[in-house]
């Protein structure tokens, strides 16, 4: 249930980071190595900093036309309109749990469903955005992908180092 609830937050956050327009993305500066992080939780919602989307910041080091952030901030917006359904639904059976403690089968069942067509949409979505990309911003994105996995594999050992000495 908890891995359940998990990904239906994470399909949540995703839906939000569609909603996300391009235009909000090109008033920031892009900040360098090293330079322009004003501290740990920066760009982290409630914790501090500017939110911004999921995958935002990675689309802003491709350097992408005009044209393309044209098509992207289209795509998202057709994108948020088509889910919208989908994720008022979803938020409403989460209100519920939240005040009634328990789902229903029926509402749990439902809820599983929402979230994979959120996350099937989801998919849709970067596979369109993907094919307005050039072969070689595809590329440049793939590697920004390998590095924040490795960087999070990296993360994830050092935590369990730390635990094993408490």
């Amino acid at each position: 249930m908890k891995k359940f609830f998990t990904a239906t937050a994470a399909a949540f956050g995703l839906a939000a980071a569609l909603a996300v327009g391009v235009s909000a993305q090109q008033t920031q500066p892009v900040p360098q190595d090293g330079e322009g992080h004003g501290g740990r939780h920066e760009g982290m919602g409630r914790r501090g900093g500017k939110r911004r989307g999921f995958g935002m910041r990675r689309l802003e080091r491709l350097n992408l036309t005009d044209a393309q952030k044209e098509q992207i901030s289209s795509l998202r917006e057709s994108q948020r309109q088509r889910t919208q359904a989908q994720r008022d639904e979803l938020r409403q059976l989460f209100q519920a749990r939240r005040q009634g403690g328990e789902l229903s089968a029926e509402q749990e069942a439902r809820a599983r469903q929402l979230h994979e067509e959120l996350r099937q949409a989801g998919e849709s979505f970067h596979q369109q955005m993907l094919a307005i990309l050039t072969p070689e911003q595809r590329t440049q994105l793939e590697q920004m992908k390998q590095e924040r996995l490795k960087r999070r594999e990296e993360r994830r050992q050092r935590r369990q180092g730390q635990t094993e000495i408490f």
